[in-house]
């Protein structure tokens, strides 16, 4: 009778990943150390700002058509909108915490980051029901 070797377990894989914190179904995994997803608290803080333009094609027309007085002035009415800074999301499990900011351009890319950390706080909560 002879002993076959275990099968080394393959790791779980990565169900959602925010800048440089990955989630799986049993663990969130940082730079800075891996903790079991019971363990884990998620919160974010949004530190964009967002600002409206007028923009350089408007000021241009209004230029070039200033001889039609009113019709330029309506060129004026354009808004161009322009997100910028970044969301901080924290990782926090057993007395340490793991920070990271998320740069934004677009609100698009706002909600994008807003959605994938909703998924490993419901994955959180699922992993504390089932535990209970």
């Amino acid at each position: 009778m002879s002993l076959v070797p275990a099968q080394p377990v393959p790791p779980a894989p990565f169900l959602v990943s925010i800048g440089n914190v990955h989630a799986t179904q049993f663990h969130v995994v940082t730079p800075s150390g891996s903790w079991p997803i019971a363990d884990v608290n998620v919160s974010t803080t949004d530190q964009t700002v967002v600002t409206t333009h007028t923009p350089a094609w408007a000021v241009v027309m209004v230029v070039l058509f200033i001889w039609f007085f009113f019709l330029s002035l309506l060129f004026l009415l354009a808004r161009e909108v322009r997100v910028s800074g970044y969301v901080q999301v924290v990782i926090q499990a057993g007395g340490q915490s793991y920070v990271e900011q998320v740069p934004i351009s677009s609100s698009s890319q706002r909600a994008d980051v807003f959605n994938r950390v909703t998924y490993p706080q419901s994955l959180i909560g699922r992993a504390r029901y089932s535990a209970s």
